[in-house]
């Protein structure tokens, strides 16, 4: 009885009218809103292909709309010789039916998403043949590629394409809606989780289609842990929740681990680390009879801040992950430790994984007495040892990690090629040694000892504030705003996904989103070098009074509503102990009053919080 009103209530036809309980008249006089039904028939349809026993989830739902009917209804029951236009009349709360029916499309698309995460493979992970390349139909701005399946997302500028990586076949072609931020795929490849407009928006990858939609993901960053659930922090939460999707069972994190940047298997069967800011953290993973549950393992504070956790970067063997924060940051996966070499005077932008585990690829630069010159380096971690990698000029700054087959790939405007190798041009030798030959000009004049050295640098920092723009009055209605207000500065190389490369004069921006914090008011100050899309996104309550925003190469901000916006033209820093930053203070000291309060800084950019709590 209980699957035929089921049908009838996902059906078009009128012959259901005289049928069922009251509650399924309700339900069949004010019918589900098109998404939801849409949503359950997909999740039937993903549910015969996988031959998965709906069932339990059958009944759930038709609980879910007993009570739709009860509580919208507001305690009328119809008779049994209404019909269903009378019925309707009756129902006047239409907003309760609607946002049921969005609830329940939500519901049933976290149960479709979690029966996509326990399916095999979308395609499986190439063994003789692998594609030499892969072409998309526009530039390539990013790519995804699944850890356990032969898939690649190659993400434009308006699409999102994904690929066999066996036959280099482009399966799909998936519009990019609105502003998104590719944030994880899953290790199957069948699934993709995104920030969008301000939401965590899942894509089932074979169907080109939108799941779900989430409105109370932190930082809209929701990430998958294997085949058995997601993990994200809630909005009104600052510890991570681990949500088993196709049991609806929920496993609180106890750690204060409030922003996470990836999520990575480790050595040990069963565990994940939840990589952060400043703190990292490991929970097992346990299956019995009510799903999946997730348990604290293990926390660490190593002290140390990482800048970025990029996407797939385990290293070949699975025991450490790759991040970056001006030069490479490594995690081993079984302790937690973070490790950070000192590279400079090597300004390092890029770090990824090579085949071998124990290499890593660097690109990165230093000035020299003409120029700024690039570097292309294989750098070995445990030996503490560089040499130059022999790769193009020009597309040495778009290498990436393919972890499925363990290969690099070069990524070229509209083409993504496979490497065999990735040589070095020269026997490898000590870190150290070959920094120190490296032609570099000073920037900052050699720290003395103690007080001597204070005043030298004070002195300097000085010099150059004074030389930073022409004298000019302050701006009356700024310094009005900025009296009582805390002056945030965000500054980065580049952003999230900016394109560029030595020798070439194609720049497309990067992305980097501004959290703002409800409290006291706030004036931003964005820069960078490459060109960026800002986007600031304000909690409600936030009060952002004014954006000035300045860069070497122009800029855009977005998001800054009726906050004024000010163009500080050729003026970035993102490190506080460059003369840029003296620069900027002082041109932000003469406009608005006030120095700058806040500085945060990175070679590349993605999600900063700003503001007071």
């Amino acid at each position: 009885m209980r699957y035929m009103a089921l049908a009838c209530l996902l059906s078009t036809t009128t012959a259901c009218q005289w049928f069922g309980t009251p509650e399924d008249r309700i339900n069949a006089a004010v019918p589900l809103s098109e998404r939801a039904t849409q949503a359950k028939q997909a999740f039937d349809a993903a549910a015969r292909a996988q031959s998965f026993d709906a069932g339990r989830i059958d009944n759930e739902f038709h609980d879910r709309l007993k009570m739709r009917a009860l509580e919208c209804a507001h305690g009328y029951s119809p008779s049994l010789l209404q019909g269903e236009a009378h019925i309707r009349d009756q129902l006047s709360d239409t907003g309760c039916f609607e946002k049921f029916d969005r609830s329940l499309a939500q519901w049933i698309g976290l149960r479709h998403a979690g029966l996509l995460l326990a399916a095999p493979p979308l395609r499986p992970i190439p063994t003789q043949k692998i594609a030499p390349y892969l072409v998309a139909s526009e530039r390539i701005s990013e790519a995804s590629f699944a850890r356990q399946a032969g898939i690649a997302v190659l993400h434009t500028a308006g699409q999102h394409e994904v690929f066999d990586l066996g036959s280099g076949e482009r399966l799909r072609q998936i519009a990019r809606e609105g502003r998104s931020f590719v944030v994880d795929i899953s290790d199957n490849g069948r699934l993709l989780s995104l920030n969008q407009d301000q939401a965590t928006v899942v894509l089932d990858l074979e169907q080109g289609k939108p799941l779900l939609r989430l409105d109370n993901v932190r930082d809209q960053r929701l990430f998958w842990v294997g085949q058995a659930g997601a993990l994200y922090v809630p909005d009104d939460e600052r510890a991570p929740l681990f949500l088993d999707l196709l049991n609806d069972r929920q496993s609180p994190i106890p750690t204060s681990l409030d922003r996470i940047g990836a999520v990575a298997p480790t050595p040990v069967p069963g565990r994940y680390a939840l990589l952060g800011f400043t703190r990292h953290a490991a929970i097992d993973l346990a299956q019995d009879a009510q799903g999946w549950k997730a348990t604290l393992a293990l926390e660490a504070e190593p002290g140390q801040a990482v800048g970025h956790w990029s996407r797939g970067q385990l290293t070949a063997d699975g025991s450490a992950y790759v991040g970056q924060q001006n030069g490479p940051v490594l995690i081993d996966l079984r302790t937690l430790e973070l490790r950070k070499p000192g590279l400079a005077p090597l300004m390092v932008g890029m770090t990824v994984p090579t085949p071998d585990p124990d290499t890593l690829y660097l690109f990165g630069h230093y000035r020299s007495a003409n120029d700024i010159e690039y570097q292309a380096l294989l750098y070995s971690w445990r030996k503490h040892t560089l040499a130059p990698a022999q790769v193009g000029k020009r597309l040495s700054s778009t290498l990436t990690w393919i972890p499925s087959v363990r290969r690099l790939a070069l990524r070229d405007d509209f083409k993504l090629t496979l490497l065999d190798a990735l040589p070095a041009s020269q026997a490898p030798i000590d870190a150290d040694d070959y920094l120190r030959q490296l032609p570099v000009v000073e920037t900052e004049p050699s720290p003395a000892a103690g007080e001597e050295a204070d005043a030298a640098l004070a002195a300097w920092r000085a010099a150059v504030a004074a030389q930073a723009s022409p004298a000019r009055a302050t701006d009356s209605g700024l310094a009005a705003l900025a009296a009582n207000a805390l002056i945030e500065t965000v500054g980065v190389y580049e952003g999230e996904g900016a394109v560029h490369g030595a020798g070439s004069s194609v720049r497309t921006p990067g992305t980097v989103q501004v959290m703002v914090r409800r409290g006291r008011p706030v004036i931003l100050v964005l820069t960078s070098y490459e060109p960026v899309n800002w986007i600031v996104k304000p909690e409600p309550g936030a009060k952002v009074l004014a954006v000035l925003h300045g860069g070497y190469h122009p800029s855009q901000v977005h998001g800054a509503g009726e906050a004024r916006t000010i163009d500080l033209g050729r003026i970035y820093a993102y490190k506080r102990s460059d003369a840029g930053f003296g620069r900027l203070d002082a041109e932000v000291r003469q406009r608005s009053g006030k120095g700058i309060d806040r500085f945060q800084g990175s070679y590349r950019g993605n999600v900063f919080r700003v503001g007071v709590d």
